[in-house]
């Protein structure tokens, strides 16, 4: 009777069949800390100020990469925070400036002279 090698019981085991220690998963989960405050700032960045948490979620996925834990999500979604904000600041801008011409394109009719 053959074992499948990807069985239940050689799920958790490392290549190389060595145990892990103490320091190898404090340095992981470290890693996945950042990797996971990376994602969170990173949907804070598209919901609410990205220029304030999309470079916080950028700089927390480089430190999970640091830790060699992968932050793609957070990355990502910093980056796309940080855009929206700057097309959300460009079309503000230009609302503001089709609002001042229409003000100053109104008729002098309505005021009085003094």
């Amino acid at each position: 009777m053959s074992t499948s090698q990807y069985g239940p019981q050689n799920a958790y085991r490392n290549q190389d069949l060595q145990p892990v220690t103490m320091g190898q998963l404090r340095w992981y989960m470290e890693g996945m800390r950042h990797a996971r405050l990376a994602t969170v700032f990173g949907i804070l960045s598209i919901f609410s100020l990205g220029a304030l948490f999309g470079p916080l979620a950028i700089a927390r996925a480089k430190k999970a990469e640091a830790f060699g834990v992968p932050a793609p999500e957070g990355r990502v979604l910093g980056w796309v925070g940080i855009s929206l904000f700057i097309l959300w600041v460009v079309f503000f801008i230009a609302y503001l400036a089709l609002i001042i011409t229409l003000i100053g394109s109104l008729p002098d009719s309505g005021r009085t002279a003094a």
